[in-house]
């Protein structure tokens, strides 16, 4: 069955009400989950209603299956749509997931007309956390436009529509000449080349960007490095010099990824956010690192700050993450890899495992604790002279981090 009717129940638990909306390769239901009594959506391919091939059609929607499945692995988000079932009717795949009450932006602003600055700041920040989260779980979304956000409440984001997220790096023959350069993607998607000019996070801060303009005028140009007040818009400085510099056409120019949006976003300042050093031991190589700045191995879905060649495999696609806070500036090293990160301190060297790298080790019959016995952090406040080694202090690929860089 390709089509659900009011009434009909979907895998022995979920009633349709009705159809709540439909693309190219989805059409959601409203349903009822007739063993909690909640409002669910259920998704199913849009066999009926597209005008794409039956097979592009399931391949684009087991993509936002699969990143659906990353994102709630990774612990979820509150500014990502939820998965709750991965199931079947029949032949045809089913997703169940969240219900957003809600419009999407796009008519919230056709209903109610432009947000007002401080809505405006909030959605931008809900949208930057959402993009951190899914970057740093080596996700691309990639379509960042308004009609694929819904506004829970006036000013609560909630990213749908997955089938386009995951592995774009610019450079993806199956989407080569694709591309299309609209008002919400930055050029280098539609004209990179090669992967050091390709999508990363800084794309991600132009869509934001083009998004809270839109939000603020209702409508938004093609064009780049756009201050609201040259379309008339009334907003505070802080708010429009943000616009204009994640709107930079060289991504250079712009905030380096979503983290650093939000912090000066939460700061109502536009100066770019703390930064720090990192030096390449044994290489002449070094790195200023901001708020949300990754390393990790080259060939993932996304395109980390700072991109290592590793043949054997043993650097993850997004490997650590740096972070700090606007209260405090503390920086901190988060570890997203399956095969650990060591922090080496004045009390020697600490071992760093997110969860789902001890899960891994165990599988393998490892022994995920640390030297005294107990489950590593996955996270460790960083200090000048720290040094910083991926996988193992062995394998080579040490940093040395200095927060004195301003």
């Amino acid at each position: 069955m390709t089509t659900f009717e009011a009434g009909d129940l979907v895998a022995g638990q979920y009633r349709i009400q009705g159809e709540a909306g439909s693309g190219g390769f989805a059409v959601a239901y409203e349903a009822i989950d007739e063993d909690s009594g909640d409002t669910v959506a259920v998704k199913v391919p849009n066999y009926a209603g597209s005008s794409n091939d039956r097979d592009v059609i399931e391949q684009y929607f087991l993509k936002e299956a699969d990143a659906l499945e990353t994102v709630r692995a990774a612990g979820g988000n509150d500014n990502v749509m939820d998965l709750i079932e991965r199931t079947d009717e029949g032949d045809t795949p089913v997703l169940v997931v969240q219900f957003v009450d809600g419009y999407e932006l796009d008519d919230a602003i056709d209903r109610v007309g432009p947000l007002d600055p401080p809505e405006v700041r909030r959605v931008g920040i809900g949208l930057c956390d959402a993009m951190s989260f899914l970057h740093e779980n080596d996700i691309v979304y990639r379509d960042l436009k308004p009609d694929n956000i819904m506004l829970a409440g006036q000013d609560h984001p909630i990213l749908i529509d997955f089938n386009t997220a995951t592995g774009f790096d610019g450079t993806d023959a199956d989407d080569a000449g694709t591309t299309i350069l609209g008002p919400y993607k930055p050029r280098e998607i539609a004209e990179a080349s090669d992967a050091e000019d390709g999508q990363g996070p800084w794309s991600d801060v132009y869509s934001i960007g083009k998004i809270l303009l839109f939000l603020l005028k209702g409508t938004v140009p093609k064009k780049d490095g756009v201050d609201p007040r040259d379309f008339g818009v009334d907003c505070p400085t802080y708010l429009a010099e943000i616009i204009a510099r994640a709107t930079q056409t060289d991504y250079r120019d712009r905030y380096p990824n979503a983290t650093s949006m939000k912090y000066v976003l939460e700061a109502k300042d536009p100066s770019p956010p703390p930064q720090a050093s990192l030096e390449a031991l044994g290489e002449d190589r070094s790195f200023t690192v901001h708020p949300g700045d990754t390393i990790g191995r080259d060939g993932g879905a996304t395109t980390p700050s700072i991109t290592l060649d590793d043949a054997d495999e043993h650097v993850s696609p997004i490997h650590v993450r740096f972070d700090t806070s606007n209260d405090e500036a503390i920086w901190r090293l988060e570890d997203h890899s399956l095969n650990g990160t060591y922090v080496n301190t004045q009390t020697g060297w600490q071992r760093l495992l997110q969860p789902g790298g001890k899960e891994l080790l165990e599988a393998r019959g490892g022994d995920p604790t640390d030297r005294n016995g107990e489950d590593p952090p996955s996270e460790h406040a960083l200090g000048d002279g720290d040094l910083i080694a991926l996988v193992h202090p062995s394998y080579g690929t040490t940093f040395e981090f200095n927060v004195s860089q301003t």
